[in-house]
């Protein structure tokens, strides 16, 4: 495998980091992860706006719009068109005679940038939803949630006591509200006063978390989709819970707690999340395919 570090290809199991980088001493960074199917990249656009305003936020100085073009630059160099891709990007390490664990960042640093990819299934291969076991955990992350930080200490923990009670993942509850699972978005299909059924998903008001690629893809594909604050008392009267992410896609959380979640399968409202989901990719991977294509035949009606 190829990563990508610092603007050079190099081979992973030569790829040195410092062990003074910030990003080991104190997890300071962030990170995106990307979705390509068929060598179009989901959402970059989004991805670079999150990006850009986490950079931002943590006062990094790095220009996020490099990532459309570093990102191919990986696939191609690991000949790879349906892959999952990471980026890091640090505050770096401090400068010789600065020191090197000093909580405010002292002298000039540069910005350490890391990124890899590997193969995932491809977008025909989704057909219907994954499923997982969880339990309820009590979400005791920090309160940026919004910042798509690289201190995920919260979220493995949660993950290990759920690998520990013998489950798939966690959904994780704050002050009595739902949040979001260790590593995804969280939707709930409940009936409505009128029999019909609802889905909803936690607002970014109500609670500390991300907001999604994946999520933002679907809102705005299903206008339908309730954004409000869930109690988590909502979790026994829902008919359906799924979790919503970039590797998660649509899956469906078919028993919490040991307790099962409608009819214990996946349920109508996870298939119709998940076929909207594959036709906005669809439509994204066009959009991104039309400039190209244009291109090629303007070059050869000049020929």
């Amino acid at each position: 495998m190829l990563v990508h570090l610092n603007g050079k290809l190099v081979p992973h199991d030569q790829a040195r980091i410092g062990v003074f980088d910030r990003g080991f001493l104190f997890g300071d960074g962030v990170y995106e992860g990307l979705r390509a199917f068929d060598g179009c990249i989901v959402g970059m656009d989004r991805h670079i706006t999150r990006l850009r305003d986490g950079l931002a936020e943590c006062r990094i100085p790095w220009d996020a719009g490099r990532m459309s073009a570093l990102s191919d630059e990986l696939l191609e160099a690991n000949k790879l068109r349906d892959a999952f891709i990471y980026w890091q990007i640090t505050r770096g390490a401090p400068a010789p005679g600065e020191p090197p664990r000093a909580r405010i960042p002292t002298g000039k640093m540069t910005p350490t940038v890391m990124g890899f990819c590997y193969a995932t299934p491809p977008l025909e291969s989704h057909t219907s939803p994954a499923t997982k076991q969880v339990i309820a955990a009590r979400d005791a992350r920090w309160l940026r949630g919004h910042v798509k930080a690289i201190s995920l200490l919260g979220g493995v923990l949660s993950a290990i006591e759920a690998s520990e009670a013998g489950m798939d993942d966690a959904i994780l509850i704050r002050d009595g509200l739902l949040t979001e699972g260790t590593s995804a978005n969280i939707f709930i299909a409940r009936e409505g006063p009128g029999g019909e059924t609802r889905v909803a998903t936690p607002s970014l008001e109500s609670a500390p978390i991300l907001a999604g690629i994946t999520r933002d893809l679907l809102l705005e594909a299903m206008p339908t989709i309730e954004v409000r604050a869930i109690p988590a008392r909502e979790l026994a009267l829902a008919s359906e819970v799924m979790l919503v992410g970039t590797l998660t896609m649509v899956t469906s959380i078919v028993g919490i707690d040991g307790r099962a979640v409608g009819q214990g399968k996946p349920g109508p409202a996870a298939n119709a999340l998940l076929a909207t989901l594959v036709e906005a990719i669809r439509r994204d991977r066009a959009r991104q395919e039309r400039p190209a294509l244009a291109v090629r035949t303007a070059a050869s009606t000049t020929n």
